[in-house]
């Protein structure tokens, strides 16, 4: 600075009115006034005592003057566990990437602000070779795209919504009207049915290992009304293979016409047992005699075999053991465990599979002397081979006599 312009500054900084005013004098602090503490007490009562109003404005001043015991002080922080050199390494390296990036994001910016971008959005004139073999190309993805359109289109024309047109909708109707009509006019049945134990289990039924047991399924309906369900059944052939291949055959039909499928449920006791399979005159008096291979006429029934096996389960399957110890094909199904049953009847299988109530609707169909409100029917029957294929057993063609018409 020029000594003469230097002089004038400091003439300027010496003048007094630019000095710093002395600091004010520091007023004395009032003095700290103690206020007395004031407490928060509810008024006496009349009917409290003086000491026990007093002990109780205690234990409210006590309250009052209580402080906490909370440490609300900040944790410690230990910065070597959080910052570890590899991580830290690594989060370097992520933040160059980043950088990086950001880069190459802003040279492109520049370049296309400073060049205006690449815009096609007219077609030059062909006037050279590649410009004609880029209006083709151009002009082949139009086409490919107008026929894509064209097809939509045509799509669109033969399109058909999926709900039903009103002339299926009334073929429909009238269908079910006729089904409702059908239904209505076959008698009604309400099955009172009462609950049986299907939790009991008896290890003698179960099947032994490297053992196949053949199996049955049945069809039962109410003649001429509802279905009641289909049952699967278990032949213990293992254990009475007579009994399970006289009852087999029977499934499947005979030649000479007698079957399962067709025939009743003859006697039904609620909530005790039902009785069916008379292949010969359906009402419990029919004795099953099958003929022998080797001649051909008809011979005695087959001698019953000795079982070991008790009536202790719902749905046991046990074949009726006449008087003179022959078994003709009528079997048994019981709904509750019966002894009395023991050692007179065969049991030779059980229900394993169907229906949760099918026991209990055959049940509900008994009167208390054996005899039936509704004829309980077996519709169809049939039987699985070793490979699980389902076949269909023969209906019954024997013709049966006639039965005696309820009094009205």
């Amino acid at each position: 600075m020029h000594p003469l312009r230097e002089r004038t500054c400091d003439e300027l900084l010496e003048n007094p009115l630019l000095a710093t005013p002395p600091p004010e004098p520091e007023k004395p602090k009032p003095p700290r006034v103690r206020r007395p503490r004031v407490f928060k007490l509810p008024p006496r009562f009349p009917l409290i005592t003086i000491r026990r109003y007093q002990c109780w404005c205690n234990h409210l001043k006590e309250l009052q003057m209580a402080k906490h015991k909370v440490d609300d002080s900040p944790p410690e922080l230990f910065p070597e566990l959080y910052l570890k050199p590899r991580r830290l390494d690594y989060y370097a390296r992520q933040l160059e990437e980043n950088m990086n990036v950001n880069k190459d994001l802003l040279k492109r910016i520049n370049l296309i602000q400073r060049t205006g971008g690449y815009v096609d959005c007219w077609s030059p004139e062909p006037n050279n070779k590649y410009n004609k073999l880029l209006c083709k190309q151009r002009q082949r993805g139009l086409n490919a795209i107008r026929k894509a359109n064209l097809y939509f289109y045509s799509r669109l024309l033969i399109a058909r919504s999926e709900q039903l047109l009103t002339k299926e909708l009334d073929a429909e109707w009238r269908e079910t009207k006729h089904k409702l009509i059908l239904g209505a006019s076959l008698p009604f049945i309400l099955f009172k049915t009462g609950k049986l134990d299907r939790d009991m289990k008896d290890p003698a039924f179960d099947r032994p290992m490297h053992v196949v047991r053949p199996k049955v399924s049945m069809d039962i309906w109410v003649r001429g009304g509802s279905k009641i369900g289909k049952v699967m059944i278990e032949l213990f052939s293992d254990i009475v293979p007579e009994t399970c291949r006289l009852f087999l055959t029977l499934v499947k039909g005979v030649a000479t016409g007698h079957a399962y499928a067709g025939t009743r449920f003859f006697r039904i006791v609620p909530d005790l047992f039902c009785c069916g399979g008379d292949v010969v005159k359906d009402n419990g008096f029919g004795l099953y005699i099958p003929p022998t291979k080797e001649i051909g006429d008809f011979v005695q029934a087959l001698p019953a075999e000795s079982c070991d096996l008790n009536h202790t389960v719902p749905g046991v399957l046990s074949m009726v053991v006449t008087s003179s110890g022959e078994i003709s094909g009528q079997f048994n199904i019981i709904f509750k465990p019966l002894p009395q049953f023991d050692r007179k009847h065969v049991v030779f299988g059980r229900i394993t599979e169907g229906p949760p109530l099918t026991l209990e609707r055959i049940s509900a169909l008994g009167l208390p002397l054996g005899t039936t409100t509704s004829d309980c029917i077996i519709r169809s029957c049939g039987w699985f081979t070793r490979s699980g294929q389902y076949r269909e057993g023969n209906p019954n063609t024997i013709k049966f006599p006639p039965r005696r018409k309820a009094k009205k």
